[in-house]
C-alpha cells in the first residue's frame, strides 16, 4: 500500500512538472463557438454549423452592431445608425487629426481625452498589463496592419468648464473609405464635453476580437446624441468613512463611462473633517480621523482636473448648520467660544438623527468668521457657479438646550418657540449665503446654492425663507412627498434624489437602533433605479404636459444617486454604486419608457 502511494505521488509530481514547463499560451485553444446576430440577439453557434452567408464573431464583436443600439449605453437620444460590417485594426494605427477648436486650452483638453480613449483601447486586450497591450506590431504582409482609423474632432465654442447649461450634445460618424484601408471617424460638438461624450460612444463601437488578436470597429455609423437632463450625478459621503483619492478617481472613471456629469462631494460631516483648510488648519487637525486621512489642497485640485477631462464636474458640499461637529472643538481653547454645540452629546437620539451629533452655533460671531474662511478655501479649489450648502436635519432641541442660544433669543425679545428657532435658522442661512458669495474667487460667476429638502424648505416656510433665484432644492424625501409639486408649481429648480429609489446605501443591516435593517431598506435594485422618473413623478400629480414643460424649462434639472458611507468604504464602494448608477445614467440621459423595452 505504501509503495503504491509512493508511485502515485511520483506520477503526480511528474505530471505537475510537465505542466509547469508548458508555456502559458499552450492553455489557449481556439473556441469552437461563434456568435451570430439573429432577430436582434447574439446567438451562439458552432463554427462548423455556420451558414455560408453567416459571419460568426466573438460575442464582444457581435454585440457591437446587433440590435438597433448595439452595445451603446446609455442609449443615445437622437438618430442611431450602425453598420453590420466590421474593420480590423491595431490600436497603434489609430490616428488623431489636429483638433479644430477655438482655443489652445480646448486643444489640450481634447488631447488629454484622446489619450484616455487610446488607453481604453489598449485595455481591451485581455493580456493588458502595466500600460502595455501585446497587439501584433504588424508587418507588410499583415493586412490588418494596413488599416488606419483616423479621428477628426471639431469643437465650436470655447467653454472649458462644465456648467448647468453646457451643451453636451455631439454628432458621431464612422465611414470606411473607398481605399478599404482607412476608417474615417468624425466627432463634431458645440463644447469639449460633448466631444468627450462622442469619444466615449466611439469606444462602445470597438471591441477586441480574440480570434485574430486585433480590435474591430463597425464599418459605418451615424449617431446624434444630447442628454435630456442637465444634472446627472452621484453623491458620495467621505466623512462617515474616509475614501481615498485613488478610489474617488475610480468612481469618476465609472461616471465618465456612463456620461454621468456631476460628482456631488459631501466632504465633511459631524463625524470627521477630512477637508484640509488652508485658512483654518485646526479644523482638519481636530476633525480628521488621522493625519493621513485628509484631502490636501493638491489632492483636491488634481481631482477637479481629473474629473473635468472626463466630463465630470465636482460640486462640493459643506453641510451646515447641522452635520457639523468633530473639527470644531478647539473654539474655547483658542478664545473663539463654542462655535459648534452638542458635539458628541448623549443620548444622541435627543440631539441628532445619528451619532455623533454636532451643530453650528448660530449666535457665535466667531463661527461666521470661520465659516467664511471655509467657503474661501473651498471656492479656491472648486468651480464658483454651484455650491451645496446642505441645510437638512437641523435639530431644534439641540439649540434649545444650549444656554447661550436661549439667552440670545430671550435678550432679543423672542420666545423659545419653534417659530423662533426656525427664524434663527433662516438668519443663519441668509448670512451663510452672503458669506459664500462674498468669498467667490471668480466674481463673474453667479453662484447658485443648493439645499436639501428640510423644515426650512417645507410648504410652510419655503416661500418666506428660500428665494428660488438663489437656490436649487435637492429632494431626498420620498417620490410622493407633497413638497415636490409645491416646489415645481412655484418655479423652484429641483434635483431628485428621493430615497425610496436612489439611495444606494439602503438595504443593509441596521447600525443604529434595533434593526433588523437600516432605516431606508429595502435594497434598491437597478430596475427600481431605472424606473424612477422625476418627470413621471411630477406628471402623476399634475399632467404630462406640465411635467414636460418643467423639464424643458429647467425646473427638473435631473437627479443623482446617493451613497452615504456609514456602511461602505473604499473596498466596497464600486460594487455598491455600479451597475445601478448605469441604470440611473440611462434614465437621466435618455428618459426611456421602461427597462424591459427591447434594446
Amino acid at each position: 500500500m505504501a509503495r503504491a502511494l509512493f508511485l502515485l505521488l511520483i506520477v503526480i509530481a511528474s505530471v505537475n512538472a510537465d505542466i509547469g514547463e508548458l508555456p502559458p499560451d499552450s492553455y489557449l485553444q481556439k473556441s469552437p463557438w461563434a456568435w451570430v446576430c439573429k432577430e436582434n440577439t447574439c446567438a451562439k453557434v458552432n463554427k462548423d454549423e455556420l451558414e455560408p452567408t453567416e459571419d460568426g464573431y466573438p460575442l464582444s464583436v457581435c454585440k457591437l452592431s446587433c440590435g438597433e443600439y448595439g452595445a451603446l449605453f446609455p442609449k443615445p437620444t437622437g438618430k442611431v445608425e450602425i453598420g453590420k460590417g466590421f474593420v480590423q485594426f491595431y490600436p497603434q494605427n489609430l490616428k488623431f487629426s489636429p483638433v479644430a477648436a477655438p482655443s489652445a486650452t480646448l486643444v489640450n483638453l481634447t488631447g488629454e481625452a484622446s489619450k484616455i480613449f487610446t488607453n481604453y483601447l489598449n485595455q481591451m486586450h485581455p493580456d493588458y498589463k502595466d500600460g502595455t497591450a501585446p497587439f501584433p506590431s504588424g508587418t507588410e504582409v499583415d493586412p490588418i496592419a494596413k488599416t488606419v482609423v483616423l479621428i477628426n474632432i471639431a469643437i465650436a465654442h470655447p467653454y472649458n468648464k462644465l456648467e448647468l447649461n453646457t451643451n453636451e450634445g455631439y454628432l458621431l460618424s464612422i465611414q470606411k473609405q473607398d481605399d478599404m484601408h482607412t476608417v474615417l471617424v468624425t466627432i463634431t460638438a458645440n463644447t469639449f464635453f460633448g466631444a468627450r461624450h462622442g469619444l466615449e460612444t466611439l469606444s462602445q463601437l470597438i471591441a477586441y476580437n480574440d480570434d485574430v488578436n486585433s480590435l474591430q470597429i463597425v464599418d459605418q455609423a451615424l449617431i446624434r446624441d444630447k442628454p435630456v437632463f442637465k444634472y446627472r450625478g452621484v453623491i458620495l459621503d467621505t466623512s462617515r468613512n474616509f475614501i481615498s483619492v485613488s478610489v474617488l478617481k475610480k468612481l469618476i472613471d465609472g461616471m465618465s463611462y456612463n456620461k454621468l456629469n456631476m460628482f456631488h462631494w459631501h466632504i465633511t460631516d459631524s463625524h470627521s473633517f477630512p477637508f484640509y483648510s488652508k485658512s483654518v488648519p485646526l479644523l482638519t487637525k481636530y476633525g480628521a480621523y488621522s493625519p493621513r486621512q485628509i484631502y490636501t489642497i493638491e489632492d483636491m485640485k488634481d481631482l477637479v482636473e481629473y474629473a473635468r477631462v472626463r466630463g465630470v464636474k465636482i460640486i462640493p458640499e459643506f453641510d451646515a448648520p447641522a452635520h457639523a461637529g468633530n473639527g470644531w472643538q478647539w473654539g474655547p481653547k483658542e478664545g473663539k467660544g463654542d462655535m459648534a454645540v452638542c458635539i458628541n452629546q448623549e443620548p444622541w437620539q435627543k440631539f441628532c438623527v445619528e451619532p455623533p451629533c454636532g451643530q453650528l452655533n448660530p449666535v457665535n460671531e466667531n463661527m461666521y468668521e470661520i465659516l467664511g474662511k471655509i467657503y474661501l478655501d473651498m471656492l479656491e479649489i472648486f468651480d464658483n457657479d454651484l455650491f451645496h450648502m446642505g441645510g437638512d436635519e437641523v435639530n431644534l432641541q439641540c439649540w434649545n438646550e444650549t444656554a447661550e442660544i436661549r439667552k440670545f433669543l430671550t435678550s432679543s425679545g423672542k420666545d423659545l418657540s419653534q417659530a423662533s428657532y426656525i427664524g434663527l435658522w433662516n438668519t443663519f442661512q441668509q448670512r451663510a449665503l452672503k458669506l459664500l458669495r462674498d468669498n467667490r474667487r471668480d466674481e463673474s460667476k453667479n453662484l447658485t446654492a443648493i439645499l436639501w429638502t428640510s423644515d426650512l424648505v417645507s410648504k410652510k416656510h419655503l416661500m418666506d425663507h428660500v428665494d428660488k433665484n438663489d437656490y436649487i432644492v435637492q429632494i431626498w424625501t420620498t417620490g410622493n412627498d407633497e413638497v415636490i409639486p409645491f416646489l415645481l408649481d412655484n418655479g423652484y429648480r429641483t434635483i431628485f434624489s428621493n430615497y425610496d429609489a436612489w439611495y444606494f446605501d439602503c438595504g443593509y443591516g441596521a447600525w443604529v437602533g434595533g434593526g433588523p435593517n437600516n432605516w431606508c431598506s429595502p435594497y434598491k435594485g437597478w430596475q427600481q433605479v431605472y424606473q424612477n422618473s422625476p418627470q413621471l413623478i411630477y406628471a402623476n400629480v399634475t399632467s404630462a404636459s406640465k411635467a414636460t414643460k418643467a423639464v424643458d424649462e429647467g425646473l427638473i434639472l435631473g437627479g443623482e444617486a446617493a451613497m452615504w458611507s456609514e456602511q461602505v468604504d473604499g473596498t466596497a464602494l464600486e460594487s455598491k454604486i455600479f451597475p445601478r448608477a448605469s441604470a440611473l445614467a440611462e434614465r437621466l440621459l435618455d428618459q426611456p419608457d421602461h427597462w424591459m423595452v427591447c434594446r
